[in-house]
């Protein structure tokens, strides 16, 4: 125990024989080296916290799973294409029969009066834009009342 108290009462008379601006310098300097101690602790636990970088096997496989949701995407978007084509197609073909269907009375009026002048059944379907059994039903009731 004697060589403790000789240990207290040394660093309490070198303590006593400090002058303020030491002592002052003393404690400025342990407070220093606990903050670069503490900055050193965090530094170093920053950087084995950090994240790795990726693995080029996971590179590839995250690219390999992007590529393969765009082939996806793009099979739904070709289905989706061809299935727009065939209702297009559907609408067309609905417009021409409408068409087809509108012709009204004097379409029809002038093509009695060409059958009037003569024209047989293969000049009037040319003529007029109408089917050869339009135009043979015309020619034939043209004459069947004249």
């Amino acid at each position: 125990m004697e060589s403790s108290q000789q240990f207290s009462s040394f660093v309490g008379d070198w303590f006593n024989g400090l002058g303020e601006a030491s002592l002052l310098g003393l404690v400025l300097s342990v407070v220093g080296m606990g903050l670069l101690l503490y900055a050193f602790k965090t530094r170093r636990s920053a950087v084995l916290d950090a994240p790795r970088p990726p693995s080029s096997e996971e590179i590839i496989a995250s690219l390999e799973k992007k590529i393969e949701l765009q082939n996806s995407a793009m099979s739904l978007l070709g289905e989706r294409v061809s299935a727009l084509e065939e209702y297009l197609e559907m609408i067309g073909s609905r417009q021409q029969r409408q068409d087809a269907d509108k012709k009204d009375m004097r379409f029809y009026q002038q093509a009695i009066s060409m059958a009037d002048k003569g024209l047989s059944a293969e000049e009037l379907a040319q003529r007029c834009g109408i089917s050869a059994s339009e135009a043979d039903l015309i020619t034939m009731l043209y004459q069947k009342t004249h």
